[in-house]
């Protein structure tokens, strides 16, 4: 099949209002994966998005390029399948690249990929769609599993370091 001319970076990258979407999607060399042949759903912050974000953590924008978790954040915001508005319904689940899911709320303000608002919908290219949305999605932590301690007590195959660990009587100071 032809290569797509018109991808979902080039949507992004064309875009006014998504630079810092387009200098995070180079910086964790996403830009090729997200030109190939697809199809993908974008879920595209904008730049003011990315601009509450950085303030919220205390930083500058440009610091959150630098983030170790750059490359699953924005895998985040990647469905690999092109789904329209009008594919989406109200309270449906979607897998996201990263893995983890985002839910869909559609009411009478409007179309909500968890809790960012979509504001421009069904920006259509060769290998997919590209929603604009007013708000960064972070991808769910996991819940703790306990202390270091736990995990080890827990794990088939730490016997030896659980013995050890007890031996040198530290299971109080990692357990804190």
């Amino acid at each position: 099949p032809p290569t797509p001319t018109n991808t979902v970076v080039d949507v992004i990258v064309n875009s006014e209002v998504h630079n810092i979407l387009e200098a995070a999607v180079i910086e964790a060399d996403l830009a090729g994966a997200l030109s190939g042949e697809g199809p993908f759903t974008v879920f595209a912050p904008t730049d003011d998005a990315f601009i509450a974000l950085a303030a919220s953590l205390g930083a500058a924008p440009e610091d959150l390029l630098a983030l170790p978790e750059l490359t699953d954040i924005l895998l985040y915001h990647v469905v690999g399948a092109a789904a329209l508005s009008s594919d989406l319904s109200n309270g449906q689940t979607i897998a996201t690249l990263n893995g983890a899911e985002v839910t869909v709320t559609i009411n009478e303000s409007g179309i909500f990929i968890n809790d960012a608002q979509v504001i421009v919908a069904d920006i259509v290219a060769d290998n997919g769609v590209v929603h604009v949305i007013d708000a960064v999605l972070l991808p769910p932590t996991p819940e703790p599993i306990g202390t270091v301690v736990d995990v080890v007590v827990n794990s088939e195959v730490h016997n030896i370091l659980e013995a050890a660990v007890i031996e040198a009587d530290l299971a109080g100071a990692l357990s804190g």
